[in-house]
């Protein structure tokens, strides 16, 4: 998963206020744990990139799901080194396919099943041409006591990939290494290494909100083979890498082995500024637990529990435009309960609120703002109800400066010109809004 949901488009629930809860979603027809899952506009798909089955072995076949459909496809192409023990990151590169396929589902390492087991293997998924590659350079430099890693975590922020922790199978030093991947540096100098953590841990979960990556939990390694889940939280501001990791503070219990949600404390939403843990791993169990973190207050308080218990399940955020059930919402897939031997096939999805930044405490009132195809090469059409009166559109780059305006009663407007990078589209309906996400490539 490792996108925080960023900028002014960001989706964010009104928790416990609405007495809310998890929600079961469709059954895939793989049983995966030790994985993950990713949301692609543009095929308007969920993609998972193998994962550990329930016989202790390893598939690389990639597997998607579709949500206004509620449907899973099997992709018919497997990871070039199958592997467990990831986090999709979804970033541009300048790895041109055909029809300018650029955006590539990243993982870094994990676990295989030959020996030694874990890999400092860098691959891509890319889901427009249905294609998969491994990087001839730059292999993962991440280390613990001078060996190569595997539950590291990583997340995305503005094009660059964060990968921080681990631990070695061999010698059982957990690491507390942070580096930055850019996939667009030249071949071999894509990473820079940073600031260590204060807290060496494997299995961190990660969060960004407002420029600030947080590690939250994870486990440290105790004897030979066996993990202590832990509670405390570090925090990097990536504006200022120079500053490195401090601490904050703790969650209400340990925990690892899970997924993290974070939301901007400038979007136009109830309850900006908080990062959502969906799951407690506590090695070597598991339980529905799940916490919430009010960033500038700096303190914890539980969530609604999950109705399944599972750790080292896919976290994936999905967006409204995608359509379906339980959208815009945080949802989990699969993972393991009770043992590797018991990998899940069932989801879970907390359904999200829109409200609106002028109208705090107020739903999203404009249904149906469609925007396609996204990611665009230029053109891009927004449509919206044509029987709700003239409406103005405005685009704003990620500064926030106005750089498109329209207006329309006919339902539609065409958006052209927008150079290369990332936007938010904001409708106003005759006082009701709506706004999404735009990503122009070349």
């Amino acid at each position: 998963m490792k996108a925080t949901m960023s900028l002014t488009f960001c989706l964010v629930l009104c928790a416990t206020a609405l007495g809310q809860s998890w929600q079961n979603g469709p059954s895939s027809p793989f049983r995966f744990c030790r994985f993950d899952g990713e949301y692609f506009p543009t095929t308007n798909r969920v993609y998972f990139l193998g994962g550990r089955l329930p016989t202790g072995t390893t598939s690389g076949r990639v597997w998607s799901y579709k949500p206004d459909s509620g449907t899973y496809h099997d992709m018919g192409v497997d990871m070039l080194k199958p592997v467990s023990n990831y986090d999709i990151c979804l970033v541009q590169d300048d790895y041109d396919l055909a029809n300018g396929d650029t955006f590539g589902m990243y993982i870094v390492g994990g676990r295989y099943d030959q020996a030694p087991n874990i890999t400092d293997t860098v691959q891509v998924y890319y889901p427009v041409t249905n294609t998969v590659r491994k990087l001839d350079t730059d292999l993962f430099p991440g280390r613990a006591g001078g060996q190569i890693t595997v539950a590291q975590s990583a997340i995305v922020h503005e094009n660059v990939m964060y990968v921080t922790g681990g631990f070695n199978n061999s010698n059982w030093f957990t690491s507390g290494e942070t580096w930055m991947f850019d996939p667009m540096g030249g071949s071999g100098a894509r990473w820079m290494q940073l600031e260590d953590l204060v807290l060496a841990r494997a299995y961190p979960i990660l969060a960004i909100v407002d420029s600030f990556l947080f590690a939250c939990g994870g486990d440290t390694v105790v004897g030979v083979s066996d993990l202590d889940a832990c509670a405390e939280c570090q925090r990097f501001k990536l504006t200022d890498p120079a500053a490195g990791w401090s601490l904050v503070s703790p969650m209400p219990g340990v925990c690892g082995e899970t997924r993290g949600f974070g939301f901007d404390s400038d979007s136009p939403f109830e309850l900006a500024g908080k990062i959502v843990v969906a799951g407690r791993g506590v090695w070597p169990d598991e339980s529905t637990h799940c916490y919430i973190y009010d960033v500038a207050e700096d303190s914890w308080s539980s969530f609604p529990s999950l109705d399944t218990a599972r750790r080292n399940h896919a976290g994936v955020f999905i967006p409204p435009e995608a359509g379906g059930t339980g959208v815009p919402g945080m949802w989990v897939f699969g993972g393991r309960h009770d043992s590797d031997a018991h990998c899940l096939q069932g989801s879970e999805y907390y359904m999200l609120q829109l409200v609106g930044k002028e109208e705090r405490g107020r739903r999203e009132q404009v249904a149906g703002l469609l925007v396609a195809p996204n990611p665009s090469r230029g053109l891009v059409t927004a449509r919206f109800p044509a029987g709700g009166g003239q409406a103005s559109l405005t685009v704003y780059d990620v500064l926030g400066t106005p750089v498109w305006t329209g207006s329309s009663r006919a339902g539609a407007m065409e958006i052209r010109g927008l150079a290369v990078g990332i936007y938010v589209l904001r409708l106003d309906q005759q006082g009701r809004f709506a706004e999404r996400k735009l990503v122009v490539t070349r």
